[in-house]
């Protein structure tokens, strides 16, 4: 197209002005906006070719900063809106980035320029900046070109330039496959700065279409576009199974004018597409590429697990042998896929694919990583993931290799959050496992976990490394008490080296997935980092000799003893008078205006569920799904079908981003008791759905931090 990147595409002079084109701002007022952002930025001084961050949620005003800085010829570094500070200002140093444009709706110019104090002049060898780095410098880019931020095979953030070409060129694959069209309203509940997401923009501009970004997971947002006739809803396998499942979008549905659900970014199942087509009438069209390629392959929805489908216009898709060499073009096979850009440009993109007589590949996962050879076969670790999805009690799962890449037998370990301790033992998803999949399929190990790492479309995170603080300090009681805990345990001197959880648990003789927890939370509480640009070796924590017996209580929990009578836990501090009465009122409301059919039963904080085999109408939970492992599988086998789940409880966020004096507290409180298991809201959800359970609805309370689940048992 005559365009040179994604500012001309948006502002071409054939395009109708008075057009829908950017959230609810008409072509023009886009236009207009951009220019007058544009002008802004010159004026501060922001030059082509200048490398300036561009951070801020999911809302038209971002893809007005890109606008606007590929208008003025600077190169957007496109930071995670989620990525911690530390994370930030590395990735800052790396590119060499002095600036960012923080894109916030609240702001009555829609995006401010800031330069955050990123360590540019600390010296040659910045923190998280290599030696060789800091002797080259930044690489100097083209002006316009955008930089991504990538996960990379191995979970190190990496940066990824993508030139205005190459990322006009994705755009026009997806007009010229009939996936972006002229008359679309794109729905983007995606992190815009990812790759992913940059295409479909891309795409959308091309096509002249209506692009609409929303914040990832706003359900909400997502259920009023489609009411208000989207065309096309881009997502990740992870947000797509949420999205099936809620009430409202499949009460509403069909939704007459969605004719295309892309799922991109993750393993696509055909129980998905049959979830989507049976629930709202669209099946699940797959999507693959890479950062540095943009979309290369895709596929109508009906495919295989696991497929892609054929590659998109422009491109042409390769099958490599071991040596290297292109395999024939027009009959099946399995190798390393390669493609050819319409610059001329080569790729290999590191994943083995099959290719069936009819053109359509499968991916079965990242060379050296995702695809394990076992004696004679390839095992695909993202067809053993889905499968084990799907086991009873089983809330995330993820599938590793073991052993050296180049071993002819490697072995496969099993992670995997239970939502059921007793349902999702190691005993029964191995033997799960061993009636679902072929015997060589089947991995050697199963290791629960209390949570998974995953980037925010979905992708497995390698497991941080703990170390201690630089110069931390124990003030609180709560972190005090974990002071002493992680003192008793003996773990200071191995936290001053660092090492994941499964390294310490080993060297200390502790279980794992017991520490994981207590480790987190000393995050949250400021003792430990994962972040090797501030750790260090601080001096011996001082504590209260009156926290002695409670942090004794937590590492006695941690190393599996008993712990004797029980000291107090630290109270937490005193929320609004009548926070847990208003709770109460809120439940009670609900349940008058839900249909229960059959007897309501109660379970406070400290009560046990009654028999099995008891069924009710409708169970209400307050306070009570904490626990040493998780037991959500009994709460399904109390209801009837149709029956009503309420959970009412104070929820803790991430425990590495616990942010007030109340939410730390009740965390460590919650491990001293024994609760070494605890959800975030969006974890209970998946819990809850593990067990058979549908999740109907989820609500914040008035009073923080409680929040209200509403569960259905199908019928």
């Amino acid at each position: 197209m005559s365009a040179a990147n994604l500012w001309e595409a948006l502002s071409r002079a054939e395009l109708d002005p008075e057009a829908p084109a950017l959230g609810d701002l008409s072509r023009r007022v886009a236009v207009a906006r951009v220019t007058e952002l544009a002008g802004r930025l010159r004026a501060q001084g922001v030059r082509p070719a200048e490398v300036v961050g561009l951070q801020g949620p999911n809302q038209p005003e971002w893809v007005l900063g890109l606008l606007a800085l590929t208008a003025v010829g600077a190169c957007p570094l496109l930071l995670p809106a989620d990525s911690p500070p530390a994370e930030t200002r590395r990735l800052l140093r790396t590119a060499g980035a002095r600036r960012t444009l923080v894109t916030d709706p609240g702001e009555a110019d829609g995006a401010v320029l800031r330069a955050p104090d990123v360590g540019m002049d600390d010296g040659p060898v910045g923190a998280g900046i290599t030696a060789a780095e800091a002797d080259s410098g930044p690489a100097a880019h083209a002006p316009g070109t955008v930089i991504l931020v990538s996960s990379g095979s191995t979970g190190t953030p990496k940066l990824v330039p993508r030139s205005p070409r190459s990322v006009l060129d994705e755009g026009v694959r997806y007009h010229h496959a009939g996936l972006a069209r002229p008359d679309d309203r794109v729905l983007l509940p995606l992190p815009l700065s990812h790759a992913y997401a940059l295409g479909w923009l891309a795409g959308a501009l091309v096509a002249g279409a209506h692009v609409d970004p929303v914040p990832p997971r706003a359900v909400g947002a997502v259920h009023s576009r489609l009411r208000d006739r989207a065309t096309v809803l881009v997502t990740v396998p992870g947000l797509a199974r949420v999205l099936a499942r809620r009430r409202a979008l499949t009460d509403d549905a069909p939704f007459p004018a969605l004719r295309r659900v892309m799922a991109g970014a993750g393993y696509v199942d055909a129980e998905l597409d049959a979830l989507w087509t049976r629930t709202l009438g669209v099946g699940v069209s797959r999507n693959y590429g890479s950062s540095e390629t943009g979309s290369v392959l895709w596929g109508d929805p009906g495919l295989p697990s696991g497929a892609v489908g054929r590659p998109m216009p422009g491109v042409r898709v390769d099958l490599l042998n071991p040596d290297g060499t292109p395999l024939p073009g027009r009959e099946a096979a399995q190798g390393e896929l390669a493609v050819v850009l319409e610059d001329g440009s080569v790729h290999r993109l590191h994943d083995i694919a099959d290719r069936d007589e009819h053109g359509v590949h499968r991916i079965l996962g990242r060379a050296r990583l995702g695809v394990v050879r076992r004696g004679a076969r390839w095992v695909s670790t993202m067809e053993v993931e889905s499968v084990l999805r799907a086991a009873p009690g089983v809330a995330d799962v993820s599938v590793t290799a073991t052993g050296p890449d180049d071993s002819d037998d490697q072995g496969l370990t099993v992670e995997y959050v239970p939502a059921d301790a007793e349902l999702a033992a190691p005993a029964r998803l191995q033997a799960y496992a061993r009636a679902e999949l072929a015997a060589f399929k089947v991995p050697d190990s199963f290791q629960p976990r209390y949570r998974l790492r995953r980037s925010a479309v979905g992708k497995a995170q390698a497991a941080p490394a703990y170390r201690l603080a630089r110069a931390a300090r124990p003030g609180t009681t709560a972190e005090q008490v974990m002071a002493a805990a992680l003192t008793e345990l003996g773990l200071p001197p191995l936290l001053a080296q660092g090492g994941t959880a499964a390294d310490l648990a080993g060297t200390a003789g502790l279980r794992a997935d017991v520490l994981a927890p207590v480790l987190d939370t000393a995050c949250a509480l400021g003792l430990l980092v994962t972040d090797t640009a501030t750790a260090g070796a601080p001096d011996a924590w001082v504590y209260s000799p009156d926290v002695v017996p409670v942090g004794r209580t937590l590492a006695a929990r941690v190393r599996g003893e008993a712990a004797g009578d029980r000291p107090m836990p630290p109270a937490a501090p005193a929320g609004p008078p009548a926070a847990e009465k208003a709770l109460r009122a809120s439940v009670e409301a609900l349940l008058a205006e839900a249909a229960v059919d059959g007897a309501l039963l109660e379970i406070g904080d400290a009560g046990a569920p009654p028999a099995a085999d008891a069924e009710y109408g409708a169970c209400v939970v307050l306070g009570g799904v904490h626990g040493p492992a998780a037991q959500l599988g009994p709460l399904d086998a109390l209801l009837k079908p149709k029956g009503l789940l309420v959970i009412a409880d104070a929820f803790v966020p991430d425990p590495l981003v616990l942010t007030d004096d109340l939410s730390r507290t009740t965390a460590v409180r919650w491990l001293v008791d024994g609760h070494l298991h605890w959800w975030t809201t969006q974890e209970l959800r998946a819990g809850l759905e593990a067990v058979g359970l549908r999740v109907e609805e989820s609500r914040d309370a008035e009073q923080t931090p409680y929040a209200i689940l509403v569960a259905r048992k199908p019928s």
